[in-house]
Parts: C-alpha cells; structure tokens; sequence
C-alpha cells in the first residue's frame, strides 16, 4: 500500500472529504494540520503551484486538488469503489461534482454568505436555486450514490455541517426540511455514518471560524474603502485595463489587486457577488463593476480629463462605437482565435466588415473621440495590443497600413501615449496564453 499522507487543515471541508475516502476505503494515512496563514515548507514543497490543501502524498508523490484526489484514490485502492462502474454514470458523477463545487459552493452559497444588503437577497435566492437542482439529484435516492454513499456524497458532504455554520454566521436561512426534505434526509443519513461523524469538527469551532473570517473580511474591506480608490483586474484583461488607462489619464491613485480568477478571492466574491468577475472599482468603500459602467462612474466623479464629450449627441455616439466594438468586433475576433478552416474564413471576413466600420468612424480625427484620447477609444484599446497577438499568434496581417491607415495611425498614436504605452501586459505572455487557449480549443473541436 506504501505509506499515506495527508495535509490539510481545519476546517477544510475539502480535506475532510479526502479523509472520508481513505477511511471508507480502510486506508491508513497520516494526516498533517496545515497553518494556511504561515505556510509549511512541506506544503509548499508538495503544492509549489497552487499552495493550497489538501494534497495526498502516496509513496512520496503528491496529489492536488480535492476532486483530482478523490479519482486517484478511487483509481489506487479498489475496494468500496466511489464512482459508478457504468461510464454515463461515471461521467453524471463528475457533472454533479463539478456543478456542486463551482455553482452550488462558491457561485451560490459562499457568495450569498459574503454578500451584504440587496446583494445578499440576490445570492441566497441563487443559492437556493441551486441546491433545488441538487435536490433533484437526489429524489428516489438514499445517498447521491444510491444504497450506499459514493463520489457525489464526498464532494457535498460539507452540507451538514459547513453549511449549518454558514446560514449561523451569516443569518440567513438556505437548508430548510420544508424546501428540501431530500437533501434533510440525506444529511441526517450522512452524519449518521461512523467514518463521517469522527471525522466531523464540532459545530461550535466551525461557527467560531467562520465568525473570525467574516470579522476579518470586512474589516479589510472597511480599510480597504476608506477614502480609498481600489482596482480589482487581472494582468491580461482588456477590460480591467480600460480601468487602468481612465485611472492614469485621470491621474487618479489606485491600488491594484490582481485576482486569480480560477480561486476567487473572497473579497472579489463580496464586491460582485452576482456576476463574481473583473473589472471592480472600489471607491469610498463602495463597488462598481463592468468596465462601461466604471468608466461612466469614474468621468461623472472626477470631472478632470474628461472621458466622454460634453454633447449629448457625440456622448450618444461614443456609447454606440464603443457597443458595437464590445458585441460585434470582439465576438469576431475571437471566433478568429478559436476556430479552423471554414468557419475561421468567415470569422475573419467578419472581422474585417468590422474593421472597415471603424476605419469610417476615424475619418478626418486622430483620435474616435477626435483629437484627444476619449471612451470610445478606451473601449476599442484593446485592438491596439490584441491583434497583434493574434497576428502573431496566426501569422496572418489584419491591420496593414496599406488596408486600414486611418486604423494603423490610431494604433500607434493610441500605444504612444505614456498612460497606455506603460501599461500593456507583456506581449510574450499574452502570446502564450492565447496560443494556449487556440490549442486547446481546437483540440477540443478535433
């Protein structure tokens, strides 16, 4: 069997799941308690990527991720499979997984736990949302595995009691018998069970934690919006760096907080708790989000270097070259990124329609805005830096002196500017990333 570690930490609902399944499978394991806030250097000698539990360490060689855990452990010791022997049944099993970590976790009951005022009312009604659809899952049944527990059980396990904790701390109400008599059922079957009620935390130091995280959360939040001007993005987004450019044209200090969008930050889920993405703008204390509208809020707060024309007409014309940049110029040039063959053809022809549009609008003007940088501008930037990856990325021209020069000139007048010019991700990076996402998609396709 070779020797069995785990790290983890308290009260890491996923960690408990690991040790559910090494002790329904009979496994003996030694189990390390991770300091989260001083990281070992065992953990980061076993985690060096993503720095987080648990991690399985069997026979000196390190496994990540809790769902990742659970398969190899599945994989390695055959006795009281979790997944179903049946491929479909296998697949739903990973579904359901998926959807109860990403959706039914942090997009719905983590998220209605952060958010605060209207927010919250918004995030526990999506929270309740989905865990009707994990109710349905679970009619007709004992346990998400049938007669006996499996897979899906471990990766919702933490319903009993992590949530008991969550509705506690964050007054709200989610898990009521009425609403969901199945999953009330299933949870009293769950703790019932020997290998899972030992190895349950006591509900009084899940509450006590969660009151402590909640109490440190918005104490940093309240620091953080004091008279505080706050930039949540990430290095590669086009539409964080619209925020950036307003903010250096405007000479507007800012911190920035780059966010890893595959482990949201619990503030990021706080500030947005509905669409849970970039860009965020926190100012005073208070959040806005999606770039159209930060940089509307940012020209009617800080009147200096104006954004948007002062005639309500041209401010009309701005909104609409800046939409139609979003819906029509974006969405084909990404179809240019991701697809092959005949449909990557069109998707290019598409792009160039768009293309020749703009190159109308810049007639007799330096600038969209005309002789100064404006929002359409800031809108349409990301043309400047993302086609040239694209061309790098394809070796093929979409904007060429000769075709566009009116286009070609904004380019280079707009990558000039010390606001703009300072600010761009670096080009290698992108490169790779892009090329990363083509591969991948594309083996998808294929």
């Amino acid at each position: 069997m070779g020797e069995v570690k785990v790290i983890g930490s308290f009260p890491s609902l996923f960690s408990c799941g690991v040790q559910w399944a090494l002790k329904l499978k009979g496994i003996e394991f030694e189990y390390f308690v991770e300091d989260l806030l001083n990281k070992s250097p065992m953990l980061l000698n076993y985690n060096p990527v993503h720095k987080k539990v648990p991690v399985l360490v069997h026979n000196g060689k390190a496994i990540v991720e809790s769902l990742v855990i659970l398969e190899y452990i599945d994989d390695t010791w055959k006795e009281n499979p979790l997944l179903p022997q049946d491929p479909h049944e296998r697949a739903m099993a990973r579904f359901w997984a998926k959807f109860a970590d990403e959706k039914c976790l942090f997009g719905g009951v983590w998220s209605a736990f952060c958010a605060e005022g209207e927010a919250k009312e918004k995030a526990v009604e999506s929270a309740l949302e989905t865990l009707q659809v994990i109710e349905q899952e679970l009619k007709g049944k004992k346990f998400f595995g049938g007669e006996t527990i499996g897979y899906l059980d471990l990766v919702v396990g933490w319903i009993p009691r992590w949530l008991q904790a969550l509705e506690e701390v964050g007054e709200m109400k989610l898990l009521d018998a009425e609403r969901f008599p199945c999953l009330h059922a299933w949870a009293e079957n769950w703790v019932d069970l020997p290998a899972i009620k030992e190895s349950l935390p006591p509900l009084k130091a899940v509450v006590e934690y969660f009151h402590a995280s909640k109490k440190y959360r918005l104490s940093l939040a309240a620091k953080m919006g004091e008279g505080e001007v706050k930039l949540f993005r990430t290095w590669s987004s086009p539409y964080g760096l619209r925020i950036t450019w307003a903010l250096k044209l405007k000479g507007i200090q800012y911190e920035n907080i780059d966010e890893d969008l595959s482990n949201k930050s619990p503030l990021l889920l706080m500030y947005n708790p509905i669409h849970k993405k970039i860009p965020v703008l926190l100012h005073n204390g208070k959040a806005i989000a999606e770039s159209a509208v930060i940089l509307e809020y940012m020209d009617e707060t800080w009147k200096e270097n104006p954004i948007l024309p002062q005639c309500p007409h041209e401010r009309a014309m701005a909104r609409f070259i800046a939409k139609f940049g979003d819906d029509k110029c974006t969405a084909a040039l990404w179809r240019v990124v991701t697809t092959q063959g005949k449909e990557q053809e069109e998707a290019i022809s598409t792009s160039m329609e768009c293309l020749k549009t703009l190159e109308e609008w810049l007639k007799g003007k330096k600038y969209f805005n005309g002789d100064s940088i404006g929002y359409a501008d800031i809108m349409l930037g990301w043309i400047a830096n993302l086609v040239r990856v694209v061309e790098e990325i394809l070796e093929m021209k979409l904007i060429d002196e000769e075709r566009f020069p009116l286009l070609f000139a904004w380019i280079e007048n707009l990558s000039n500017l010390p606001a703009i010019k300072d600010s761009w991700p670096p080009h290698d990076k992108l490169v790779s990333k892009y090329r990363a996402i083509r591969d991948s998609l594309i083996r998808g396709v294929e």
